[in-house]
């Protein structure tokens, strides 16, 4: 018996320093290593406030050759102790060396992979932690993940110990995109992928990118949690998109929630729409009651020209036809600050400068 188990110890230590290998090695060849942690699944607090966490075991060869795996919060961390060797682990408590509480009202949560004196961390903020994209969560939700290191979302259907799923975790959102004249945006499309749209659509038989229609209108369904967008890949098509930037939409989305989110694009980058031929300036500048617009096409053909006055945070302050290439403008009621102008030629923008104001 005692020769049973000091074979099956060196068989364990065997295979430990072989999955260190596979590790390393590609390391020292500058490769990507094999990736054989841990990750969160899911969070769960139950009507109590009390936790679990399920870990998903799918990413390693198999977790009993660890050396060990710890959890952390910000009132400490401790090993985990016993578990089984399911696709999911169950832990709470019980399973630890020592206690340790978790709080859905603000924390940070890790989990360690220790092999062969290396480690792995997998991480989520919640509540009101500094990063966390998750708040207001509620006894009888969890926080959940469809794959192995993919964004979180809040889940009023918790799956512990099973695969995890979008039931429970979704809301609307619907609205317009304005581009930077305050026209509709047409017959384009988007996603919003940390909310998992694709997927959601795909269950539903949709192709997995969100419409924006004849009419400028789109409507999705993505997964509960807070966002922040301020730009956003626009589609024409596969190889037609272009990134646009809008001005910062903040919102938090609850299951069977209906928000209207319309996205106003904002001009960010003088750079990109300048062109070599069109020259556009502007005196005085710093300017107090009036400027002069000055332009020169250098033989350009146009059917129209507009010149637009945005604010620095994109916003439309005046828009107007030059009837001349030396146009004065009146710019006595805006306040002291800085402003953007665009020359606009059959509506492309061409150029684009600043305008500075004192007062």
């Amino acid at each position: 018996m005692q020769e049973t188990f000091y074979k099956q110890q060196i068989l364990q230590t065997v295979r430990k320093i072989l999955l260190a290998i596979l590790i390393f090695i590609p390391v020292l060849m500058n490769a990507n290593p094999i990736w054989l942690g841990v990750s969160i699944s899911e969070i769960y607090f139950n009507e109590s406030g009390e936790w679990t966490i399920e870990i998903d075991n799918k990413y390693i060869t198999s977790v009993e050759y660890l050396d060990s795996i710890r959890i952390e919060s910000n009132t400490g961390s401790a090993t985990i102790e016993h578990f089984d060797t399911n696709d999911f682990i169950v832990i709470t408590n019980s399973n630890l060396s020592n206690y340790i509480s978790i709080s859905k009202n603000g924390d940070l949560i890790k989990i360690y992979s220790f092999l062969g004196g290396g480690y792995k961390i997998d991480s989520i903020a919640i509540g009101d932690y500094s990063g966390s994209y998750l708040h207001n969560i509620e006894n009888g939700q969890s926080v959940a993940r469809l794959y192995g290191y993919d964004p979180f979302f809040k889940d009023s259907s918790p799956t512990i110990g099973f695969e995890n799923d979008l039931d429970g975790a979704k809301g609307k959102i619907f609205g317009h995109f304005f581009d930077l004249n305050s026209e509709l945006i047409q017959n384009k499309y988007f996603f919003i992928n940390e909310g998992y749209c694709t997927p959601i659509l795909q269950e539903q038989g949709h192709a997995g990118n969100i419409e924006i229609n004849s009419e400028g209108f789109y409507c999705a369904e993505i997964t509960s949690r807070s966002y922040s967008i301020s730009e956003r890949e626009i589609y024409e098509s596969s190889t037609n998109h272009e990134l646009m930037q809008f001005q910062p939409v903040n919102f938090e989305l609850n299951e069977n929630d209906s928000i209207n989110i319309d996205f106003h694009r904002i001009l960010t980058s003088i750079e990109e729409v300048n062109r070599d031929k069109v020259l556009l300036s502007n005196y005085p500048n710093p300017a107090k009651d009036y400027t002069y617009f000055i332009f020169d096409l250098n033989g350009i053909k146009a059917v129209s020209l507009l010149i637009t006055v945005y604010s620095i945070d994109g916003q439309r302050i005046d828009s107007f036809v030059p009837n001349s290439s030396e146009f004065k403008w009146n710019c006595s009621e805006l306040v002291q600050g800085t402003y953007i102008y665009t020359l606009s030629i059959d509506d492309q923008i061409l150029a684009a400068k600043r305008l500075q104001i004192v007062k």
